[in-house]
């Protein structure tokens, strides 16, 4: 048997999740967004010799990791009430960032992991 307090919470957090419909459409843009990124990452990297321009393997790797990047960023945006104007361009440098922006999100946690927890 659960507590009314339990079931509220559990309530909220059904209804306005990421994965709820109403919010989807929004995760998606973002995601484009993100992608666009990533897609300007890749062609810098073309046009600066880092890689082939039919490199398909390192493209979609960019393209997936900018993705991931980008929708860890909307959901951080979303969570702290970011203006809309300003969560795009944070998703979209994060997504050009790509695995840079995911790692400064790792040691970001670490370092709050490290101040949360007694020594």
């Amino acid at each position: 048997m659960t507590t009314p307090e339990v079931n509220d919470v559990t309530k909220t957090i059904v209804e306005t999740g990421p994965f709820v419909a109403k919010n989807i459409v929004p995760t998606l843009w973002m995601v484009g967004v993100a992608v666009l990124g990533g897609l300007v990452s890749f062609y810098q990297k073309v046009r600066s010799g880092r890689t082939r321009p039919m490199n398909i393997t390192e493209l979609l790797g960019e393209i997936v990791t900018s993705a991931f990047a980008g929708l860890i960023t909307y959901w951080i945006c979303k969570f702290y009430g970011v203006n809309e104007y300003l969560m795009a361009a944070g998703v979209a440098i994060s997504g050009h960032m790509g695995a840079r922006a995911i790692f400064i999100a790792e040691n970001w946690i670490e370092k709050k992991a490290e101040q949360q927890l007694p020594k």
